[in-house]
Formats: C-alpha cells, structure tokens, sequence
C-alpha cells in the first residue's frame, strides 16, 4: 500500500514538473504554408483579377474606336418612280424617276469625339485601379482566412497538449484510489475532465477542417497543405503615414476616376448643345435622260434644349456630385479603419504583455502548488483540475488576443503605401 502511495505522488510531481514541456512547441510541425505565401498564392489564383484586367483592355479598345469617324453609309434607291397613268412604273417615259446611288458621312465634332476617347481610357484606368484595389482586397481575405485555421489549429494544440495530462492525471487518480487517497468520485471526476477535453479537442479539428474549406476559396488545394504555425513579425503601425498616403491608394484611385468619368460625361453634354454635321454624295442614273449628280449638308438643330440637352447637363452634374461624395466618403471611412485597427492594436499588445508577464506564469504556479499540495496528501484532486482547466481557458484567451492582433495587422496591410 506504501508503495502505491509513493507511486501515486511520484506520478503527481511528474506532472508538476513536466507541466510546461507538454505543450508542444510551435517549431514541431515544421515550416509549411506562412501567412505572406497564402495572401502571394490568392492574388497569382485569382479569377477576378484576370476580368478586371480584360474590362480595362475592353475599355481601351473602346476608346479607340469612340475617337474614330462613323462609318459611312451606302444609300441605294429609286426615286420618283411614277405609280398612275400611262407611265406607271417605268423607267424610261417620265424624266423625274432615276435609279440613286450615294455615300453620307457624318462629322460628330472632333472635341466630342476626343472625349468619348478620354472617357474610354478613364475607365480603363478606373479598372486598372480597382485589380489593384482588388489585389490588396484578396490579400486581405485569404490573409483573415489563414488566420481562422491558425487559431483553430493552435487551439487544437493547446486541447491536445490538456488531454494528455488529463489523461495522465486519471491515471495517477486511479492509482490514488487503490491506496485510499482519492474517492471514486474524484477517479469520476478526472475522466470527465479528460472526455470533455477530448470532445473539445475534436470540435476544434472540426473548425479547423471548416476554416481551411474556407481557405480554399482563395488558394484553392494548397489550403489542405500544413500550416506553419508561427504568426509574421508585422512592424507596429503608423496610423499617421497610412492616412497621408490614403489618396494613393488604389481604391481611393479608383474613385477618384470615376469623378473623372463623370466630368467628361459633363464635358460630353455641353457638346451636345453644338451640332454635329453630315454630308452626302449621291448619283441618279435616268436610262432614257441626262444622268444627275446630288450633294446635300446636314446639321443638327438642338432646338429643343430644355427637355433634352438642359437635362443631359444637369444630370452629368448630379453624377459628378455623386461620385464626389463617394470619394470623399471612401476617404472618411479608410482613415477611421486605419485609426480603429491601429489603436486595437496597440491596446492588445499590453493586454499580450499581461498574460505574458503576469497571468500564464502565475497559472502554472496554481498548478505545481496544487499538485505538491496533492501529492503531500494536503489538497484536493478539484484543485488540480480546477487549476489546470483555468491554465487552459488563460491560454486560449491569450490565443483569441494573438488571433485579434494578427487581423488587425492583416486589415492595415490593406492600407500600406
């Protein structure tokens, strides 16, 4: 009996003293996929960029052609061709009626058309603006994706490393009860902690399977692969500089040439109030007659401006309006992401330091004192458990924080020049 009891405290202390290197170390599942090469493997993957860059080349390609003369047209005819009396439907009895051949060319004028080109070749530069906007977009969210299996992962580990000491303090509770120093509800009370961790333990395979589904939206079969589990080392952010390079910024761009847009469609509508012009060339052949020769001019009459050119105008000018405020409202709402994202940060690190310098150290303590207070037979099998179930709940909160601080880091990537 003396020698179980010795066996039973031996187990304990062994615990106490190996506490600390059951948690396996960050650097045991090798280098695999890092944050950087997910978000590097969305961007070269990704479908909607290769559109944005195909809408940006349609657009130039439009442009082109917008710049360009209308083709001309071909008129083919027969004119006053008599359809009563003696002379109906010949060709040869009346002089008026003649077979007609001509050419007409419009003349939209030039200024109009070399902006019909520079609205073309500003929405090209808005699509060129919105792939790159689009590119940090995708970063972003591979970036937050990664991320949700790391937290799982890394939850799953911690689950694992309380599962086997779980499992061994079952083991030395049930030594502890063949030497009558533990009772069959505290044996109880250990396999339960030790199911409950094993359910935990497969709740968060699950999220990380559900995550890394997740994942694949963005990198497709590489987000099967193993996770490195190390966090990037982001320098601290400078919420200063990232707001004075906001107006670089491609989605800021973007906006930006969509105002452009607007103010050459205004451009466009007071064109509209100077016609355009058209001339057309034709011949009549008379087959029994002298053969005739037609030139005519046309020119628009934008006689009815109030209901037609005046709204055109006004409505170009609301749509500048409009696109204004979406800029300046884009602007408004990046330097409150980035003021927001930079002062959680911050704030986190100290929250970081404190679980660092004061709560895990002084949970690890609780668990030796309630260990040797244990094995001493002067403490309760509760106390371990208790213990041990608060370490753990301080360490995933600790992760939460880590993973917190991370997506922050990931949303001001968003912003960096």
């Amino acid at each position: 009996m003396k020698m179980k009891l010795l066996a039973a405290l031996a187990a304990s202390l062994w615990l106490a003293s190996n506490a600390a290197a059951q948690l396996p170390s960050a650097h045991d599942a090798g280098v695999a996929l890092e944050l950087d090469a997910a978000t590097a493997l969305a961007i070269e993957r990704q479908p909607q960029l290769d559109a944005l860059s195909a809408e940006a080349r349609a657009a130039r390609e439009r442009g082109v052609a917008a710049g360009q003369l209308p083709d001309p047209t071909l008129n083919l005819g027969i004119s006053d061709l008599t359809l009563e009396g003696a002379d109906r439907f010949t060709l040869r009895r009346e002089s008026d009626t003649q077979i007609m051949a001509g050419v007409r060319q419009a003349f939209p004028r030039a200024a109009k058309r070399q902006l019909r080109r520079e609205r073309a070749e500003h929405e090209a530069e808005t699509f060129d603006a919105e792939r790159s906007a689009a590119e940090r977009l995708i970063a972003r969210e591979a970036g937050l994706a990664w991320l949700d299996v790391w937290k799982a992962e890394e939850s799953l580990r911690l689950t694992k490393a309380s599962l086997v000491e779980a499992e061994r303090q079952v083991q030395a509770a049930t030594i502890a009860l063949s030497a009558n120093r533990a009772t069959q509800a505290e044996v109880l009370a250990a396999k339960v902690e030790a199911e409950s961790l094993r359910d935990r333990a497969d709740g968060y395979s699950q999220s990380a399977r559900h995550y890394r589904n997740g994942l694949a939206r963005w990198i497709g079969e590489a987000a099967f692969n193993p996770l490195c589990p190390d966090l990037p080392a982001d320098a601290a952010p400078d919420a200063p500089t990232l707001i004075a390079a906001l107006r670089t910024h491609p989605h800021f761009l973007a906006e930006a040439k969509k105002v452009a847009v607007a103010e050459t469609d205004i451009g466009l509508a007071r064109q509209d109030y100077q016609p355009d012009w058209a001339v057309s060339l034709g011949y009549g052949h008379r087959p029994a007659f002298a053969d005739y020769a037609q030139l005519q001019f046309e020119i628009g009459l934008p006689v009815f401006s109030a209901n037609r050119q005046d709204r055109q105008l006004e409505s170009a000018l609301a749509m500048q309006s409009a696109q204004q405020a979406r800029l300046e409202d884009a602007l408004r709402e990046h330097t409150a992401d980035i003021r927001m994202n930079a002062d959680d940060w911050q704030r986190l690190q100290a929250r970081l330091r404190r679980y660092d310098d004061s709560l895990l150290p002084q949970s690890r303590a609780r668990i030796e004192a309630a260990l040797v207070a244990y094995g001493a037979g002067a403490g309760l099998l509760k106390d371990v458990l208790d213990a041990r179930r608060m370490a753990l709940e301080l360490a995933m909160q600790k992760l939460d924080l880590q993973l917190d601080s991370a997506k922050h880091q990931v949303q001001l990537r968003y912003f960096a020049p």
